[in-house]
């Protein structure tokens, strides 16, 4: 693997050479910029980080942390909790020397499912406010065990940096030294909060919040008072987790005005509450980098102080580029569903349907992601940076603790470190396989909720939310009923075609127990391409995987008997969908045992027939 020498001359002639000359991209006066050299386009390095933990005696609860050791901390497996066990450190780096005090900071445990992980990702706090890392008063080291290339966050940061409308996140190599032992190979990630504001000179006291569960609608748990201070913070911040600013009032005039469907939408909500530059470049930025975990969390709503202008930031792309899937490192259930990908992800929010549902808003955001792929996300610019960092990163992950954690089973080292480069080499061309994959997914319909099934007497109702057609197809829709989550061909116990409503009523004739359907939207122009699926999901926690557009019910009596001479209509379906619903569906209960008694009835036919038959032989016979 090459070095590259000229990475820094690289980035400045791309900006040289850079224009966008179509119109998507047109100045704005609320257009979002950050002051010069913030971000360092110099050859990569790896900086050498050393903790030292001080123990102190006494206890290791709740707000009282004092007795807490380092195995307290990495065993703090719940984020969701209030105990959050820290240890105070000594830390120094190559570019922060040992200041002589017994501890100058503190270590926790950072992020919520990644606890979990063997190898764990980490928080430290300086104890100064005004003797900073540079500039930065928390580091966040991440492991991003998730990610094998381990340079995906790098990578996704690295390239927004040189992209307009979007502000990025400075990111640094580290190998961790704790108590002189070797923890391998991080990634620091630029805290989001006061120095960042600072940094990029914004007021500090402007509002900052981080996406948890945020759906740009108005929510009881949003409620705030006569200060626009959360009702209740702890319900709040399940939606929208404060990080800066006192009053909430303009987040809620923004809903407000989104919510009111007799606002017009460009005037009276895109142009006074958003930018569009920055919407459209972080929705693209999203699309081509295969970002499939930013619906309604992962970033961040910067509002600065005395404006109305809400902007995204981004965060958290080690799950992005999506290359692990060439190399079948997946099932096929696990892979994201297009309910997970632009422009689909953007319907589960009320800012993004609104968006989608304006005449021209498809092809304007086509043309968003044509200029962003074009100017800013070339594969020779992806090479660029992925070339510097090989030489960096590729020999602390053929070590432990490292190595042993790649995300990919291999007979042999050689051929597990031959496999990590052949998934690393593919990250260029990352860009216009998903740039392939939406232009394919715009002609699909949109995503939709289904809702709990209801039996009333002797008939099931299905209900789910319509499936609107950005190119005004008609959409017509297929349910299946099935024992299992994963929809195999024998377990499905009924399926129905063609249904034109957002709804289906049909007789319910199967034993008690648990169940799950699914509904198909399908575009009746090309249903076999054309297809979606809902926005539900199943944990499958025997498969230790998410299944996509499923949903669990449970019936409390049998069915009806079937009458044999019912006319209800069935069908078998190959229902083309991607998670892991490709078998042909079985006939109804109803049709099966139809069939059944129609067989038994000519079998006994040809029984009768030759008895007589044999009798009649002998008769003549004799």
């Amino acid at each position: 693997m090459q070095k590259n020498n000229i990475l820094s001359m690289f980035i400045l002639l791309n900006f040289c050479l850079t224009s966008i000359s179509a119109t998507v991209f047109t100045p704005l006066p609320t257009d979002i910029s950050t002051k010069e050299g913030i971000y360092n386009h110099e050859t990569p390095n790896l900086l050498r980080v050393d903790i030292k933990s001080i123990i102190s005696n006494g206890v290791c609860i709740e707000d009282n942390y004092v007795g807490c050791t380092l195995n307290d901390v990495n065993n703090d497996t719940n984020g969701n909790d209030d105990f959050k066990p820290e240890v105070k450190i000594h830390f120094s780096a190559d570019d922060f020397l040992n200041d002589g005090k017994t501890s100058n900071a503190t270590i926790r445990l950072r992020g919520q499912t990644s606890r979990s992980y063997p190898l764990k990702s980490y928080r430290i706090k300086l104890d100064s406010k005004k003797k900073l890392w540079r500039d930065e008063r928390k580091l966040q080291l991440n492991k991003h065990i998730g990610d094998s290339t381990r340079v995906k966050n790098k990578l996704s940061f690295d390239l927004m940096s040189t992209i307009p409308h979007l502000p990025s996140l400075r990111t640094q190599f580290v190998q961790l030294y704790i108590d002189n032992q070797n923890y391998g190979l991080f990634t620091h990630v630029e805290n989001v909060g006061k120095e960042y504001l600072k940094k990029r000179g914004f007021d500090k006291n402007s509002n900052l919040y981080k996406a948890e569960n945020f759906e740009f609608r108005l929510r009881a748990e949003l409620d705030i008072d006569a200060d626009g201070q959360p009702i209740d913070e702890k319900k709040f911040e399940s939606i929208l987790e404060i990080k800066r600013g006192k009053d909430s009032k303009k987040l809620i005039e923004m809903l407000t005005a989104l919510e009111n469907p007799d606002n017009d939408f460009k005037h009276d909500v895109m142009d006074k509450y958003f930018n569009s530059n920055n919407f459209l470049t972080w929705a693209s930025v999203n699309t081509l980098m295969g970002n499939s975990d930013v619906k309604t969390s992962n970033f961040y709503i910067f509002n600065p102080k005395g404006k109305s202008t809400f902007y995204f930031l981004p965060w958290d792309y080690d799950q992005t580029w999506g290359s692990d899937w060439e190399e079948s490192t997946l099932s096929s259930g696990s892979i994201p569903s297009k309910t997970y990908r632009v422009p689909h992800s953007l319907w589960v929010t009320k800012l993004g349907q609104r968006f989608l549902s304006q005449p021209n808003a498809i092809h304007q955001l086509q043309k968003a992601v044509e200029e962003i792929k074009n100017n800013y996300l070339t594969k020779n610019k992806i090479e660029a940076f992925t070339n510097s960092y090989h030489d960096i990163v590729f020999p602390l992950i053929s070590q432990k603790p490292d190595f042993d954690f790649i995300n990919f089973d291999k007979s042999t080292d050689e051929l597990t470190l031959e496999t990590y480069n052949n998934i690393y080499n593919s990250l260029p061309k990352a860009i216009e396989r998903n740039y392939q994959t939406f232009l394919k997914d715009l002609e699909s319909p949109m995503p939709f909720w289904l809702e709990k099934p209801v039996l009333n007497e002797e008939k099931i109702t299905f209900n789910w939310d319509k499936s609107v057609d950005l190119q005004n197809d008609k959409v017509s829709y297929e349910l299946e009923i099935s024992t299992t989550p994963i929809f195999k061909f024998e377990d499905i116990k009924y399926s129905k075609k063609s249904i034109e409503k957002n709804h289906f009523s049909t007789p319910w004739m199967l034993p008690k127990g648990t169940y799950y359907y699914r509904v198909t939207a399908r575009d009746d122009k090309n249903p076999q391409e054309n297809w979606q699926q809902a926005f539900n999901e199943f944990n499958d926690k025997d498969l230790n995987r998410r299944i996509f557009g499923v949903k669990k019910f449970t019936i409390e009596q049998d069915g009806i008997v079937p009458q044999e001479n019912s006319s209800e209509e069935v069908s078998n379906t190959d229902s083309n969908n991607e998670s892991n619903h490709h078998g042909k569906s079985n006939n109804s209960v109803v049709g099966g045992v139809s069939i059944f008694f129609i067989i038994l009835m000519i079998l006994s036919f040809h029984i009768l027939l030759s008895i007589e038959r044999k009798k009649n032989d002998g008769g003549d016979r004799g």
